[in-house]
């Protein structure tokens, strides 16, 4: 998603694979080379023989992206085939996809097969995995009674998306494959915008294909060529410290303060309730009208009441996992509900007209990504 109003870019990265072939290591070394003043939080949700881990960071600034901030959501998805629910979850409003595949011998078949769900669920999701940013880790290399890159490229790469050797304990190659799909991922955001929006086109935002660098100067354009630039350079230097902002920048002061597109006024008849079915479309009515009359606090307090039902209702593995755990899942920006929750426990007299609005927007949005499930 590109966010004008916070002048930010935000993405949502999914590590899939095989159980423990390696993607939650992947992430916490990713994490850890992150200042913790610059990552979310790192959540776990445990589950039976295995894990799923999301956190969300502003790694880089890179004025040369139409003085955009960038920042990523990673997560990781259950490997083991019984949560199939849980992995379809996660994996939906995904930006790009890393496959962790585990290279030793005895993994092939539980690589082929988490491939072949990969595939099943994104198409079950209008998605072709040809068309859609995808990078490869071969983890474990540093294990014995390993795989041939060869063998393990004929299995899982034959559309020769960018890949990576990996031993993600160590940390090595991780934060190359994130510098990969980081910026597979921003180009294909970035020709998503109307083609009548003025924007400058992918090919200034990123350094050049292998192709045409071979025509072009070795100097790449803008700040270090922009954002797969920036990240090469972390690591090739191991500056992990330099997945930070400067407090200056205006992308800092506009990520602090953002607030969600506006939603239209109900006075223009525009009603969000066809959503729904059932009573809660007589509440999404009740939520409308209480904005328009001025009970902005009654309006906040339906909203809050809304969504639980909501996360409640989500189906798969995560009954008991608690509504910050289901948010993030579903794919709702972690800071923006840690603000609903806020305004939630806030007095009546405090609460205004945008804190209604924002509140009716958290519902809106989570219906729309539980409804893509």
């Amino acid at each position: 998603m590109i966010n004008p109003l916070a002048r930010e870019i935000s993405a949502k990265i999914v590590y899939y694979g095989p159980g423990l072939s390696g993607k939650t290591t992947t992430l916490k070394a990713i994490y850890d080379a992150v200042r913790p003043e610059r990552r979310g939080q790192l959540l776990t949700l445990a589950t039976e023989g295995d894990r799923t881990i999301f956190f969300d960071f502003l790694p880089i600034t890179v004025n040369q992206v139409q003085g955009m901030g960038v920042r990523f959501q990673l997560y990781t998805v259950p490997g083991q085939v019984f949560y199939e629910a849980t992995r379809r979850l996660v994996l939906n409003g995904a930006d790009g996809v890393v496959f962790v595949a585990d290279s030793q011998r005895a993994a092939r078949d539980s690589n082929l097969q988490s491939f072949e769900n990969l595939q099943q669920n994104l198409e079950e999701m209008g998605i072709d995995l040809a068309r859609f940013p995808f990078v490869v880790q071969y983890n474990k290399r540093d294990l014995p009674d390993l795989m041939s890159v060869e063998q393990m490229r004929a299995d899982l790469n034959a559309l020769g998306a960018p890949e990576h050797e990996t031993a993600a304990n160590a940390g090595v190659g991780v934060l190359e494959a994130l510098r990969d799909i980081s910026g597979l991922v921003v180009r294909s955001l970035w020709n998503e915008l109307p083609k009548s929006a003025p924007r400058e086109t992918p090919a200034e935002l990123l350094p050049p294909s292998p192709e045409a660098a071979a025509t072009q100067s070795v100097r790449p354009r803008g700040v270090a060529g922009g954002i797969v630039a920036e990240l090469q350079r972390i690591v090739d230097s191991g500056e992990h410290e330099a997945f930070s902002l400067n407090e200056s920048t205006d992308v800092v002061r506009a990520a602090k303060t953002a607030v969600p597109p506006p939603i239209a006024s109900p006075d223009v008849g525009i009603s969000f309730a066809p959503l729904w079915e059932g009573a809660d479309t007589a509440t999404v009515v009740e939520i409308e009208d209480a904005i328009r009359q001025g009970s902005h606090k009654h309006a906040l307090e339906l909203s809050a009441r809304a969504l639980a039902r909501l996360l409640e209702s989500l189906p798969g593995t995560l009954a008991n996992e608690s509504p910050m755990a289901k948010a993030g899942l579903l794919g709702l920006d972690g800071r923006e509900y840690l603000r609903f929750c806020r305004l939630v426990l806030m007095p009546e007299s405090a609460v205004t007209d945008k804190d209604a609005l924002f509140a009716l927007y958290m519902l809106i949005s989570a219906k729309l990504k539980a409804q893509a499930i």
